[in-house]
């Protein structure tokens, strides 16, 4: 496995075979952009490949600054994707349809720490990659993701130039080969702490720079926790009101939202960066053993029995109001618009058409 080091020598950005972690772009396609070490290899010619590599992924985009496109904020019902898989169905295209959803927040890939057994050290990877098996409608904006796990924001520490370009330049490869038309925004998904922040907020800023350029923006997510800390450097943000409560806490009642876990966080703000608000519409089951935390198992997979406890867990249309006033009241309207999570029609169909569009209207 090709390794990132410091004062490895020339980074070059090819397209071609490799085993570079992130390189495989996903299943449609062996040719992707990837990174090899090339110590000489004529510096002019590296910096036409990097150009070549630019012009390439950002082919099409219009030539219009962020900052006047920012100006008149068009409004959206907007929604997440957050599966391995990409294969949009005819009931989940007609709930898009009807509910005048026009932009889909799609997680692409994890980024995460992996053990490399042949040196002993710590890789930094992309995991769980989405594999696209339907076409991207064209009626719809696609804002790629990716999650960055607090353990490979840690490993990354000192590093956050080189990996701010590869998730970049991976998220648009991955945008661009998947055909998921123009990107104006990428978003990354991180639960920074107090230690990680001035870490988490170099790679942002790095992100932030390159990414201006080619006419795009970046957000963030914040949780609850970060919502009294300044922000890293982005765009803008969306506050998850979602796994809000403690999951493996055997007398929690709901992690995934309960007014009670919300409301200490909430105060009269004017938060940094405009937010938009994501609210959950789905549900699952939280299965103990002994009072200890086992596993997340689907709503309908398991029944208690014994020693073994499934809490079930679903916001009511109810508690989803709540809160959306709770949080309209003390931070505002959302900048661009509300959000569901996520697209699941199983999900999705323990909600009637008036209560998502109640949660979606402003």
């Amino acid at each position: 496995m090709n390794k990132i080091k410091k004062g490895m020598g020339s980074l070059v950005l090819l397209f071609s075979n490799t085993t570079h972690p992130f390189a495989d772009i996903g299943n449609r396609g062996k040719h992707v952009l990837t990174l090899i070490k090339n110590n000489d290899m004529n510096p002019l010619k590296v910096w036409l490949i990097l150009a070549a590599t630019v012009i390439f992924i950002c082919c099409g985009r219009k030539n219009n600054s962020v900052t006047e496109e920012s100006v008149n904020v068009t409004k959206h019902n907007s929604i997440y994707h957050w599966k391995t898989v990409f294969d949009i169905d005819s009931i989940e295209t007609s709930f898009l349809r009807k509910h005048n959803i026009k932009r889909i927040y799609v997680r692409m890939f994890d980024v995460a720490t992996e053990q490399n057994y042949q040196t002993g050290s710590v890789d930094i990877v992309p995991i769980a990659t989405t594999k696209f098996l339907s076409a991207v409608p064209d009626s719809l904006e696609i804002i790629p993701v990716t999650y960055i796990t607090i353990d490979a924001l840690r490993a990354m520490g000192g590093r956050e130039t080189e990996f701010a370009s590869l998730i970049t330049e991976r998220l648009l490869a991955m945008s661009s080969y998947n055909e998921c038309g123009e990107i104006r925004e990428i978003q990354l998904d991180c639960d920074w702490t107090e230690s990680t922040k001035d870490s988490y907020s170099r790679l942002c800023q790095t992100i932030k720079d390159s990414l201006h350029p080619k006419n795009i923006e970046l957000s963030i997510t914040v949780r609850l926790h970060q919502l009294q800390e300044m922000p890293p450097t982005a765009d803008g943000g969306v506050l998850m009101l979602y796994n809000t409560g403690a999951l493996q806490n055997p007398n929690t009642k709901n992690s995934i939202l309960d007014i009670a876990d919300v409301r200490p966080y909430i105060k009269p703000i004017k938060y940094p960066i405009p937010l938009d608000f994501a609210y959950p519409f789905f549900g699952w089951g939280v299965k103990f053993e002994n009072n200890k935390f086992v596993s997340i198992v689907s709503a309908d997979s398991a029944t208690s029995s014994g020693d073994r406890h499934i809490r079930y867990e679903r916001p009511t249309p109810s508690e989803i109001f709540h809160v959306k006033g709770l949080i309209e009241q003390n931070l505002g309207k959302p900048h661009r618009g509300n959000i569901l999570y996520h697209l699941d029609e199983k999900q999705l169909k323990n909600y009637t058409d008036d209560e998502i569009d109640r949660i979606l209207s402003l």
